[in-house]
């Protein structure tokens, strides 16, 4: 089974997504379609007039990694702890 998502983004979103795309920054690339995933995924549940079984959940759920790991680049690291800690993020900040 292929299941298509597809993200609606603003026009202010589409032109960062666009610019960030030609920059090659992948970190701003990721905001634009992390920022883009909530809105697509209310209305996914919104569309689903049935209920999935856990098996089915299951399934979607393991395709869902499968994609996303699919396109994240090869060895990215996930942001250590500190990194998101409010030292780390402002460590050079007194």
């Amino acid at each position: 089974m292929t299941m298509t998502i597809t993200f609606d983004l603003s026009p202010e979103q589409e032109a960062r997504l666009k610019e960030s795309i030609a920059r090659r920054d992948e970190a701003s690339v990721r905001e634009v379609l992390t920022d883009a995933i909530e809105p697509s995924v209310k209305s996914l549940l919104e569309e689903s007039q049935n209920e999935l079984s856990v098996e089915e959940f299951d399934s979607l759920s393991d395709q869902l990694v499968d994609e996303f790991t699919s396109r994240v680049a090869t060895g990215t690291q996930p942001l250590s702890d500190y990194a998101v800690s409010r030292e780390g993020i402002y460590e050079e900040h007194p």
